[in-house]
């Protein structure tokens, strides 16, 4: 297995993304529910599969005899380009797979990366570039602006795929498959798994620590909402108030410390988080559990407060080392390393390629590819997770994840490697 390799982009930057990620957003993506505002349980009901033109008219944007031409929109500039950006090394990688081993029959893939530079304005002009300009089939997204194109390529009918990174427009519009479902439509639900798990290990009182960011916030105030309505746990300390440079947690280290807090879920940034870990330690807080929103990556394994820390995951921990995986080292390029953004980026391609081979390689069209892949009732990525029905659980956020814990410097599954998995409350109006 591939361990800890050369990378030129920062920790710390890996980490501002993930915690982006995982944190939730209030609801304003500039469009309503998928599919004219149904709820999820109707929208496909009428939906069947669509099968291969025969005769092919041969006249599909961006197909040809020979290739299949797919937009990518990554962040390649600004200041989340060094989160981003290695999610193209594992974009690129699974391509080379599909086209050196003749997975598309006589078509191979070619590749049209843009750079949104993580600017909602800029997300939706180069993807008017690269579906009127540069006339490919369809996108594999992985940026954290996606809503800026969503109403766009819903409304032309463009086959996307990608990471939600936390984003509603990814459960709203059909059109747009994320590897793994993303968070709810309905803000006013959410789930019970955060407590589920402080229970599970131990814990018995929790402290929430967020801010910084509208996300961070809102990531804090819903779970501390679903905590409080599941039951399974105390809220006994919350603040969202965190200033997103701060690092000297004096203040709230003290009130966690007196609050009899046990156990700890954070929302901020990957080094404030780690900061704050470290000095609850140094002041001799005992923790049972601390939670991260994100950051797994064996290269921040040696710094201070990490130690302990508890990690979900949308994917099976690479430690468990399952044969989707396998693959993914074979085809990636030597620098790229065993961590989230470029193995979200590889994910994103495999999810593009089911999407052809649902559409038929024979004569792939846009409008088979979103309703056969749709159809999909047991996606796994290549056996990265545990089976999701696109169709039954298309607008709701994923209630499983598995879990990892650092121990002795060390990424450990938890949970025997199962994905552990709550129950969607209701936590507001």
């Amino acid at each position: 297995m591939r361990r800890v390799v050369r990378s030129s982009w920062a920790v710390l930057a890996v980490c501002l993304l993930l915690a982006a990620a995982c944190g939730n957003e209030p609801s304003g993506d500039g469009g309503g529910s998928g599919a004219g505002g149904r709820k999820s349980a109707d929208v496909f009901a009428d939906l069947k599969r669509v099968p291969e033109p025969d005769p092919c008219p041969g006249d599909e944007p961006g197909v040809s005899a020979t290739e299949i031409k797919v937009g990518v929109i990554v962040p390649k500039s600004g200041v989340r380009a060094t989160s981003f950006a290695p999610a193209e090394a594992g974009i690129r990688a699974r391509v080379a797979k599909a086209n050196d081993t003749g997975e598309l029959g006589d078509r191979k893939i070619s590749l049209v990366v843009v750079d949104d530079a993580s600017d909602a304005a800029r997300n939706t002009e180069v993807a008017r570039q690269l579906v009127e300009s540069e006339k490919v089939f369809g996108i594999i997204e992985v940026s954290d602006q996606a809503d800026g194109s969503a109403p766009y390529l819903h409304d032309r009918g463009i086959p996307v795929t990608g990471w939600h990174v936390g984003r509603t427009v990814w459960s709203r519009y059909p059109n747009m498959f994320s590897f793994r479902l993303t968070k709810d439509r309905d803000p006013a639900f959410y789930t019970t798994r955060n407590g589920d798990v402080v229970r599970r290990l131990g814990g018995t009182k929790v402290a929430l620590v967020g801010g910084g960011n509208q996300s961070s916030a809102t990531f804090v105030r819903q779970v501390a909402a679903a905590i409080r309505k599941g039951g399974q746990v105390e809220v006994v300390y919350t603040t969202t108030d965190i200033p997103s440079d701060q690092r000297d947690f004096t203040a709230v280290v003290q009130r966690i410390k007196e609050s009899g807090a046990d156990s700890l879920i954070t929302g901020m940034d990957f080094l404030q988080n780690t900061s704050l870990s470290d000095q609850l330690a140094k002041a001799g807080v005992d923790l049972k559990v601390i939670i991260f929103p994100g950051g797994y990556d064996p290269r921040v394994l040696s710094i201070p407060g990490v130690e302990g820390a508890v990690f979900g995951l949308e994917f099976k921990p690479f430690e468990l080392n399952p044969p989707a995986f396998k693959e993914f080292d074979r085809w990636a390029p030597p620098e790229a390393a065993r961590n989230q953004p470029t193995y979200v980026g590889w994910l994103s391609a495999e999810t593009f390629v089911a999407g052809l081979k649902e559409a038929g390689l024979g004569c792939p069209t846009r409008k088979a590819f979103i309703a056969n892949l749709r159809l999909v009732d047991d996606w796994t990525a290549g056996g990265a997770f545990d089976p999701v029905d696109w169709r039954s659980e298309f607008g709701r956020e994923f209630q499983c994840l598995y879990y990892v814990k650092v121990e002795d410097g060390a990424f450990r599954p938890l949970f025997d490697g199962k994905e552990l998995c709550g129950t969607r409350i209701r936590v507001g109006t």
